[in-house]
């Protein structure tokens, strides 16, 4: 019955890549070597079978390609087969990569030795499985960071650590972790110490120890750390904020509006405040714009809400100036729909501001909403309406919208701004 197989420096290139495992009968099969023999490619299954390997030598091959992600088919976990194995040795083999799998379930491994490869990023979690591992070899590779991550279950047991020659960098996040852990291990012998595991960055302690790190130099970092990540937040936090109210906040205000009124109702004004009026604004208006108002204002109209026009009820008998100061008196608010053809309108600027300045001036700032359809200058609207928009509550000032997704929206805050009631708050 064979144990031992040693095929180091006889091997052809291409001797192992038949489809079927050609050692699938040696069941009882300890040790094998395949070392020095420049084995550039093997397949999944050639140690299927072998269940009992203890120790496998495939130092001196050429398997760069094997563990890479580039792979065709993929990386190559030819390591599944053997659980039990207890020494890998895959020294100077060109390798640059270990897939995040390829040492999955190597939970009896005692010796693994990487040394004299490319090895640069570990991924964290290729060593989770060897909780048994005691010698670790990874010296003249190209390592820089030692993270706790990778290498904190593996180092768990170690009696022997070969590391050195490798080009570390002796920063906080990349080599404390280490560094303390050679500091406080009582148990584990690590060869050339001194000599052997030096920085190569940054500058300040290029060709030095890596036990010339100073580590308290990285404990004042820990509050500071998290002040920098309070005011990332906090500044991430404000600039989403500053998007979100500038290119959505009418939608927020159109569903904070449906949801308030909801609960406590469109109107604040009182039953009693609503018996005193017939209507609930009156609407001035130039000529030109009466199309508009027509189209966006009276089909608001219902059993709750109702206005007031010029043309429409105006009162039989009565001449045009007194029924305009009639129904002005019959409403509760006065609503102005804002141009620059109504700043023109003499008749407006003589009579009707003036009348609405009175109801702003006797009653209170709410009892006026404007409603602009074009962006008039507040100058203008003080020349010609004797009105400043600072006179009037902001809830009652409003800018038809020019995106047609947004009307819902104006015509919730119109209607909130006709509910508003007109008594002074105490």
């Amino acid at each position: 019955i064979l144990k031992v197989l040693t095929l180091g420096k006889s091997l052809a290139a291409k001797a192992l890549n038949p489809e079927l495992s050609p050692f699938s009968r040696l069941s009882n099969l300890t040790i094998l070597d395949l070392s020095n023999n420049n084995i550039g490619n093997i397949r999944e299954n050639m140690l299927e079978g072998v269940v009992n390997l203890k120790v496998l030598k495939l130092q001196h091959n050429n398997l760069a390609r094997l563990w890479k992600s580039a792979n065709l088919g993929g990386p190559v976990l030819f390591l599944k087969w053997v659980r039990n194995l207890k020494t890998l040795l895959m020294d100077s083999n060109g390798l640059d990569e270990i897939p995040a799998d390829a040492l999955r379930g190597l939970s009896d491994l005692r010796e693994l030795s990487l040394g004299s490869n490319l090895l640069n990023s570990l991924k964290d979690s290729i060593f989770d499985d060897l909780n048994s591992l005691q010698l670790l070899f990874l010296q003249k590779n190209l390592i820089t960071t030692v993270r706790p991550e990778v290498f904190k279950t593996p180092m768990s047991n170690l009696s022997l650590l070969l590391m050195g020659k490798n080009p570390f960098d002796c920063t906080c996040e990349s080599i404390l972790w280490f560094v303390t852990w050679l500091n406080n291990t009582n148990m584990t012998n690590v060869p050339g110490l001194r000599d052997e595991y030096t920085c190569n960055t940054p500058l300040a302690y290029f060709n030095r120890s890596i036990m010339d790190f100073d580590t308290l130099s990285c404990k004042d970092m820990t509050p500071f750390r998290a002040l920098y990540i309070l005011s990332s937040s906090t500044v991430i936090m404000l600039m989403v904020t500053a998007l979100l109210v500038r290119f959505h906040g009418w939608r927020i205000q159109f569903y904070w509006n449906i949801l308030i009124n909801r609960t406590l109702g469109l109107s604040d004004a009182g039953v009693e405040e609503g018996r005193e009026f017939e209507y609930d604004a009156y609407v001035i208006h130039a000529e030109k714009d009466a199309s508009w108002v027509e189209r966006r204002i009276v089909p608001l109209e219902n059993d709750n809400c109702r206005f007031c026009l010029d043309d429409r009820d105006s009162i039989p008998g009565m001449s045009q100036l007194e029924s305009i100061v009639d129904n002005m008196r019959k409403s509760r608010k006065i609503l102005f729909v804002v141009t620059e053809t109504l700043l023109r309108d003499p008749w407006c600027r003589r009579f009707k501001a003036y009348h609405a300045l009175h109801q702003v001036i006797e009653a209170s700032r709410d009892s006026v909403v404007l409603v602009f359809l074009q962006d008039v200058h507040d100058y203008k609207l003080s020349r010609s309406l004797f009105l400043r928009r600072g006179m009037l509550r902001p809830c009652c000032i409003l800018d038809w919208p020019v995106h047609k997704e947004r009307v819902p929206a104006f015509h919730q805050k119109l209607l909130i701004a006709l509910g508003m009631t007109n008594r002074l708050q105490e």
